[in-house]
């Protein structure tokens, strides 16, 4: 018989960090979390979104064996920011039962209006980040690049009662393909007449890296931008060390007009080979097969770009992405996977299909009403309610119609 189970014990703990390896032992382009990253993320010692506000984890027992599990929150800062009432969910797996998947969706809905909240949205990311964020609707035969979502097919259809929060689109860069004269010469023009210029970051300067990078985010990052919020200087501090030891300053290129920081754009080796090879385990040899055979990689994945307004539609992030972009081939890597981009974001989609990417793949961000009627935009959206049309009920097939 199912029941849900509210995590408590080590062992219950330990029961809903070990389910997905037996829940994709048939998948084997799954890639594993870091094994200690998903324990720390656990304990919201690495996890600014369960460390913003109360939270369960839950586990679907049928006996002794787990058939599924969800963690369910509250982002006060976002909430409070955003001028929202919104719950999330995250962390969800399930077997290939749809009684089991409604249990646990029931489960954060019914915990969500414990908290008098009026919506539930998720996956979200577990980390507050852009990472593992929404649920993958298609290509489920393409490998996913380090630190995005995967999941089986038959997700999709525990989602029939929910709309689309957020969408997000995922384009492919081959790198054996020259950028266009055009698209230099483009950005040569747009650098000259609007007097800035692009540089590599310098990973010997990690703390003037982490303050450019902050001047950059609070400026770049608009109130009603949905689900994102400017990170603290000591996050983007611990985010410097971490690009130090994992990326390459090559991929990491700062847009400056003088002095003034204006945008910067951040490119990570696919380790998910790699990450798949030692099944997610750092210790005790993980980092260094991670490390010694990163030579091997030929996947970047193109993960974070950001502009000031004033700089926006002046062709900076063509400029940047035009100097990782020759970097990176430079490198000897074979293609880029530029993710996520929001379905919002019509200027960044434009600049990727100009530079020659391929949109491949599509994430949903889900949310549901928790009272008896349909919420509004504002109730939805919040201050971002501006931005977004009258929505409908959507489906994924709909969703690939629209984007």
């Amino acid at each position: 018989m199912l029941k849900i189970v509210k995590v408590k014990s080590r062992q219950e703990r330990k029961e809903f960090i070990e389910l997905p390896r037996r829940l994709y032992c048939d998948y084997p382009l799954w890639v594993p979390p870091l094994s200690h990253e998903i324990k720390a993320v656990l304990k919201s010692k690495s996890s600014q979104l369960l460390a913003n506000g109360p939270h369960n984890f839950f586990i679907a027992k049928d006996g002794n064996t787990v058939k599924g599990r969800i963690a369910v929150g509250i982002e006060q800062v976002m909430n409070r920011e955003k001028s929202v009432e919104h719950a999330y969910f995250t962390l969800f797996e399930s077997v290939d039962d749809k009684g089991v998947a409604e249990a646990l969706l029931r489960t954060a809905e019914s915990w969500a209006k414990s908290k008098n909240m009026k919506y539930l949205k998720g996956p979200v990311s577990p980390t507050n980040g852009d990472d593992y964020r929404g649920l993958l609707i298609d290509n489920f035969d393409d490998p996913p690049a380090v630190m995005m979502p995967y999941n089986p097919p038959y997700y999709v259809d525990f989602f029939e009662e929910f709309e689309i929060y957020l969408k997000y689109l995922a384009f492919r860069y081959d790198l054996e393909k020259v950028i266009s004269e055009r698209e230099i010469k483009f950005s040569e023009i747009a650098m000259d007449r609007y007097g800035f210029h692009v540089e590599e970051a310098n990973f010997k300067r990690l703390k003037e890296v982490a303050a450019d990078l902050q001047k950059i985010m609070e400026e770049a990052i608009p109130k009603w931008e949905e689900d994102v919020l400017p990170p603290t200087f000591e996050e983007l501090c611990d985010m410097a060390k971490t690009l130090k030891t994992v990326a390459d300053q090559r991929m990491v290129i700062i847009a400056r007009s003088g002095e003034r920081p204006i945008g910067y754009f951040v490119a990570l080796p696919d380790f998910s080979p790699l990450i798949r090879e030692i099944d997610g385990k750092l210790f005790p040899f993980g980092w260094y097969k991670l490390l010694s055979k990163r030579k091997s990689l030929e996947r970047v994945r193109a993960a974070i770009l950001f502009v000031v307004p004033d700089f926006r539609n002046k062709g900076v992030p063509s400029a940047m992405f035009l100097r990782a972009y020759r970097n990176i081939q430079n490198m000897g890597f074979k293609e880029i996977e530029g993710s996520s981009v929001s379905s919002m974001n019509s200027t960044m989609i434009a600049n990727a299909r100009r530079a020659g990417g391929e949109e491949y793949k599509h994430y949903i961000v889900y949310g549901k009403s928790l009272l008896k009627r349909p919420l509004s935009l504002s109730e939805i959206y919040g201050i971002a309610a501006s931005k977004f049309v009258p929505r409908v009920q959507q489906t994924p097939e709909t969703l690939l119609q629209r984007i």
